[in-house]
């Protein structure tokens, strides 16, 4: 027979297990966390509590925008952080460093509530490795001038994949479990690997592409492909960083300023990963997701040819 403390362990441990489920654990965390940083400030690293709570709460926007739209946060963070002054080459990989906490917590949790497809995912990211592999290298051997040719085919390309979702916005949704076409993703190697170039040569979000690819060719659901889309960008992101300290710790590169900001950027981001992937619970958000990557993905463009 189970004596009483025992059942008392075994339900303190079930619940500390559940707690991620709730909102509450992470308001909670990220209270906590901002108590105990709150120390250090002005001792171990020069970052005043005001900008600190500043940027903080630019992450949380940031984090539940591009988990609820699917789209690469480098749009938000690039502008705020030159604002701060930061050199936009040291923001750039700043805004990637703060992507992977935000996307892995919000993609864990698209995981955990099996909005991921897997079957796509394990399809895709071999993929999408590849073209970050081959977009990183490409960038220590083609100049700006080609690079800023490169950035306006891609933004033509989603521009015509944009056209192509605004078109396709009276079509019925559908959140049931689908079955995509086999022949279908295995012609889907070329979005996948250039859209995936792109991220690694300049830092541009794979799912800009893969979110309307798969909504259109494999017939996806929007919250099934933002769920899916950021998980494969996740990883992606994962391995750029990957290539990045690998390059610093070669002489090749050097290591970006203000890496003290990610104290700040990285735990809203968290927050507000958690915040945007519980937005689609409500039949309203999932209804109008598809608007709100339609609209944050033009703004997208219009910042990057700014």
């Amino acid at each position: 027979m189970t004596n009483p403390p025992s059942r008392l362990s075994a339900r303190i441990r079930s619940r500390l297990l559940n707690a991620p489920k709730y909102m509450i654990f992470w308001l909670a965390t990220d209270a906590v966390y901002l108590l105990l940083l709150s120390f250090f400030l002005g001792r171990e690293f020069s970052l005043p509590f005001s900008r600190l709570i500043l940027i903080h709460v630019l992450g949380i926007g940031v984090g539940t925008m591009v988990m609820f739209t699917g789209l690469g946060a480098g749009m938000l963070w690039i502008p705020v952080l030159t604002f701060l002054g930061i050199r936009p080459t040291e923001a750039v990989s700043i805004s990637i460093f703060t992507q992977i906490a935000g996307k892995g917590i919000g993609s864990l949790t698209y995981l955990l509530t099996g909005m991921v497809d897997m079957k796509v995912a394990l399809r895709f990211i071999p993929m999408a490795l590849t073209g970050a592999g081959l977009g990183y290298l490409s960038g220590f051997f083609i100049s700006r001038e080609y690079e800023r040719l490169l950035l306006y085919i891609f933004l033509m390309i989603a521009g015509y994949l944009l056209f192509k979702m605004i078109q396709s916005l009276n079509e019925p949704v559908s959140d049931e479990p689908f079955l995509p076409h086999e022949d279908a993703l295995r012609k889907s190697w070329p979005v996948v690997v250039v859209s995936s170039f792109f991220t690694g040569l300049l830092s541009i979000g794979n799912t800009d592409w893969l979110i309307p690819h798969m909504e259109r060719k494999l017939k996806m659901p929007t919250s099934r492909s933002v769920a899916t889309g950021l998980f494969i960008m996740f990883v992606t992101t994962l391995f750029f960083l990957l290539l990045v300290s690998i390059s610093v710790w070669l002489g090749f590169r050097d290591w970006p300023r203000g890496t003290n900001l990610l104290f700040a950027t990285c735990s809203g981001v968290i927050v507000g990963g958690q915040i945007g992937t519980r937005l689609i619970r409500y039949l309203w958000f999932r209804k109008h997701q598809k608007h709100a990557f339609i609209l944050a993905l033009a703004l997208s463009m219009v910042h990057l040819l700014w």
